[in-house]
């Protein structure tokens, strides 16, 4: 039951993941630590290897799309590296039940402000017939419009985000997507579906240092690793593919309640242990 739990851990993660641009690990440290019984380290450190092949797989098939933001990705994984590696670190010093509790309280901050984007409409793609004249519904617009041409973002700006999202990635032991989601969605307006292919290009990077560190922490289950890969790849990938074709107001009310009740439940069962 264990190894059949775990692989089905990884495929459920992976394709809401995929779905959703987060590396996975948000719901995995979670689940393994509640259905599981793993201890704080072990499920902080083990999700970032699963995390890598499962965000790859996604922002593959993200790329293929055109759905990746290059430019905003090489800046973002260029400080999130050392983010990352200063993240790890700091799980030596701090105490991983709060840590736990921290990784909670993100989530629900994140559900809450995407389930309010998902009812609101705000920043979804636009519906267009929503656009033609009301007088004529279905008629072709006659006014010619000029492409507007975005001004790059600055690149401090996303050397800041990068730097944070890989300290989150390290210290939480997640991809960084709870970071880079936000971030890409509110601070640089971008596309839902980009902010997703995006992130888990993102994630699929900085995620490696943190891997590393937490290996010579004695951190990861590399066992427990190979079963959560084994369920992972091919659930990113159908995750992608289901989001890709999804409106982006279902996507965000989706991603958020999900979010929600993950935040909830790995909560809870933190203070209980805690208690205990």
């Amino acid at each position: 039951m264990y190894v059949f739990g775990a692989i089905l851990i990884g495929f459920v993660a992976a394709v809401l993941a995929g779905m959703f641009g987060i590396g996975g690990a948000g719901i995995t440290t979670p689940a393994i630590r509640v259905f599981l019984d793993a201890p704080p380290a072990i499920a902080l450190g083990t999700t970032l290897p699963v995390t890598i092949p499962t965000a790859a797989s996604g922002a593959l098939t993200y790329l293929r799309r055109g759905l990746v933001d290059r430019r905003v990705a090489g800046f973002c994984c260029l400080s999130g590296l050392a983010g990352a590696v200063g993240g790890a670190l700091l799980t030596e010093v701090i105490d991983l039940h709060y840590l736990m509790l921290l990784t909670g309280a993100v989530v629900l901050y994140t559900a809450g402000v995407t389930i309010r984007r998902g009812l609101t409409g705000r920043g979804a793609e636009p519906d267009p017939e929503a656009a033609l004249p009301s007088e004529h519904p279905g008629a072709p617009l006659s006014v010619e419009t000029e492409p507007v041409v975005e001004e790059p973002h600055p690149a401090l700006l996303l050397l800041g985000i990068g730097l944070v999202a890989g300290l989150f990635s390290g210290l939480l032991g997640v991809g960084g997507g709870i970071v880079l989601i936000p971030s890409f969605l509110y601070i640089l307006h971008m596309p839902l579906k980009k902010t997703f292919g995006t992130s888990l290009s993102v994630i699929t990077v900085i995620a490696i240092p943190g891997t590393i560190v937490h290996a010579f922490l004695h951190h990861i289950s590399w066992s427990l690793v190979l079963y959560l890969v084994i369920g992972s790849i091919p659930g990113a990938y159908l995750g992608a593919r289901f989001s890709i074709r999804t409106g982006e107001r279902s996507l965000y009310l989706l991603f958020g309640l999900l979010l929600a009740v993950f935040g909830v439940v790995f909560i809870v069962n933190e203070i209980i242990s805690m208690v205990h």
